[in-house]
């Protein structure tokens, strides 16, 4: 399995060593795809958690009143998912910008575990 690239988030003013380093996985999200709502609890993006509820009630409503059949209804549902798979480390920078974190560059490892040494180690 080759290596995972993760953008490097961290406060300016921060006095931690690391600028309370936050790293972000590029491409899909997997918890995301799974527990949408809950991840984006997780991570503290009330509004976000708030917008995927109301979507997907929206989505069972659309499929109930265009009269789907279960597999079109999960079908719909599934894209939704994979939606919110692809777009959710996405939503994740933008939170992130908005609460004065920078995107301090890019760092790769072959899990997050890694990512961080070499972050922490200044290779970046």
């Amino acid at each position: 399995m080759g290596e995972k690239l993760y953008t490097v988030h961290t406060r300016a003013w921060s006095g931690a060593a690391d600028g309370d380093a936050t790293f972000v996985k590029e491409g899909f999200c997997w918890p995301a795809f799974f527990f949408g709502p809950l991840w984006a609890l997780w991570h503290g993006m009330w509004r976000t958690a708030i917008v995927l509820l109301v979507l997907s009630a929206v989505v069972s409503g659309l499929a109930i009143g265009a009269s789907l059949t279960d597999a079109g209804e999960f079908a719909l549902s599934g894209v939704l998912q994979v939606a919110i798979g692809l777009w959710a480390n996405d939503w994740r920078r933008r939170v992130l910008a908005r609460r004065d974190f920078f995107e301090r560059g890019a760092v790769a490892g072959r899990r997050l575990r890694d990512a961080e040494m070499r972050y922490l180690r200044g290779a970046v």
